[in-house]
């Protein structure tokens, strides 16, 4: 059996490694070389457990063991996670994975997917570096998938989260091991300063157009400038986009609404085809995590593949399924809900610094290891501890 799998980030090169040490003939198509993707590259603790290969390597990542939180108010909260995370140079990561699927035979093209067609129970993929035919097509291909488009499954503007940022090379130290959190009272997301080998990476995220580029770009660089001024001058002196010292981004990330989670199916054993990762929109609504979730996806297929594909959707709604819904039911009062006279986050951030259980219970969701749906119970058990 052939399977083409168009893109060759973490989703894709995982599925394509294993299918190969299978036995299966695979074709990997990505439009680029690994690359340096500037939002994300966080792997949690939760994903260093359960995949070795994410720990056990010689790629360059660094190895988180603090956050600070930050609230809109300014209150500071530094918290521990139980265990220590990474956050990867996503160029080395792309490298490493794309690397381990190759070595076990899979055949990498660095060609853009141009078309595909499915007829007589075979796809037909036009590319930049031929024509190639295949028995099943996955879609790996991120958040504005065109595989998903090719065979309709659609996700709203309301389904999209927008990131923006810049990664820069800093002039001066930032303490070890430590990310920085920052939330905003009007933004359905949040700042962040992800330390990465060789720089950091200044971003910023909420629900598609709900600020524009501008507002984003303004608070982010308001935000810098209380860490970097000097970067924060280099920036709003600068033309275009990016500096010498630091490169402009801008991505979509999966959002699921939860009435587009109810509906969701990624998979047909009739038009064999199956998405996978943030194709199939499988990325946290709150956090914006999501490398757990598609080295999970990738491994939920592989193993349905090729007889039992009418299982996959079954086998991933049981798995995460439900704790990715329920966080798209919390998102709005996460971000904007209230809590005795205060909104949600301030009154988190303050009850942590009286109750070592908040703190932990905050650290672990974000580290990804705290799941959401026994987070309100939890909460509020402990804040009944601190009153």
């Amino acid at each position: 059996m052939r399977i083409a799998i168009v893109g060759a980030g973490p989703a894709g090169a995982h599925l394509a490694q294993i299918l190969a040490k299978r036995g299966f003939e695979v074709l990997l198509f990505d439009a680029r070389q690994a690359w340096e993707k500037p939002c994300g590259g966080g792997v949690t603790s939760k994903a260093l457990r359960e995949f070795d290969f994410l720990r056990d390597n010689e790629s360059p990542k660094e190895m988180v063991s603090q956050l600070r939180l930050i609230s809109g108010e300014g209150r500071q909260l530094r918290v521990e996670p139980t265990d220590v995370f990474a956050i990867y140079s996503r160029t080395e990561l792309g490298r490493m994975m794309r690397k381990r699927a190759t070595d076990e035979g899979a055949e990498l093209y660095c060609a853009r997917v141009e078309k595909t067609e499915f007829d007589q129970g075979k796809w037909r993929l036009e590319t930049m570096a031929g024509s190639f035919t295949a028995d099943f097509l996955v879609g790996a291909d991120g958040a504005s998938s065109v595989v998903r488009r090719r065979v309709g499954v659609h996700f709203g503007l309301e389904d999209l989260t927008y990131a923006l940022g810049w990664l820069v090379k800093p002039d001066r130290a930032r303490p070890a091991g430590q990310a920085d959190v920052k939330y905003l009272p009007d933004l359905t997301g949040y700042i962040w300063i992800f330390p990465r080998p060789d720089h950091l990476s200044y971003g910023i995220a909420s629900k598609f157009r709900e600020k524009t580029p501008a507002n984003l770009k303004s608070m982010l660089l308001e935000f810098i400038e209380t860490e970097d001024p000097a970067i924060a001058n280099e920036i709003r002196a600068a033309t275009h986009h990016s500096t010498p010292r630091a490169t402009f981004f801008g991505a979509m990330i999966p959002a699921l609404e939860p009435a587009t989670w109810d509906r969701l199916s990624v998979a047909s054993a009739e038009g064999a085809w199956a998405l996978v990762g943030d194709a199939a929109g499988f990325v946290d609504p709150i956090t914006g995590e999501g490398i757990y979730y598609a080295i999970k996806s990738a491994e939920l297929l592989a193993n349905v593949l090729p007889t039992r594909v009418g299982d996959y959707d079954s086998m991933w709604r049981a798995e995460f399924g439900g704790e990715l819904r329920r966080a798209a039911e919390l998102q709005r009062r996460f971000y904007h809900g209230q809590f005795a006279g205060a909104p949600m986050i301030e009154r988190m951030l303050q009850a942590g610094r009286w109750h070592r259980g908040v703190r932990r219970t905050l650290a672990e969701l974000i580290a990804g290891e705290q799941g959401y749906l026994d987070l309100k119970e939890k909460l509020k058990r402990r804040a009944l501890a601190i009153i």
